[in-house]
């Protein structure tokens, strides 16, 4: 069994940020799917409308998967941007 260090149970990390509940939703569920385990944590006032300077949704993750979750959420991105369709 490999050694734990003390980044395996150090604090969440956030790794991202969402206006809504839903996209944060969508990308915990990708995270989750390559085997990162995201919490999300609502830093919306009141958890209804986001006010300008909230950080919104935030998605957290272990401090040692921080770096692979980032690029993880990075290709989701560059994914979605490659399919929208040409503008004319």
């Amino acid at each position: 069994m490999p050694e734990e260090t003390p980044l395996d149970h150090a604090e969440p990390v956030a790794v991202a940020s969402y206006r809504t509940t839903g996209e944060a939703e969508v990308a915990q569920a990708k995270l989750r799917a390559y085997g990162i385990e995201a919490e999300l944590n609502d830093q919306i006032e009141g958890g209804v409308v986001l006010i300008e300077g909230e950080p919104g949704i935030v998605v957290e993750v272990p401090a040692n998967a921080a770096a692979d979750a980032r690029t993880i959420l990075s290709e989701v991105v560059d994914s979605a941007e490659d399919s929208s369709p040409p503008s004319d």
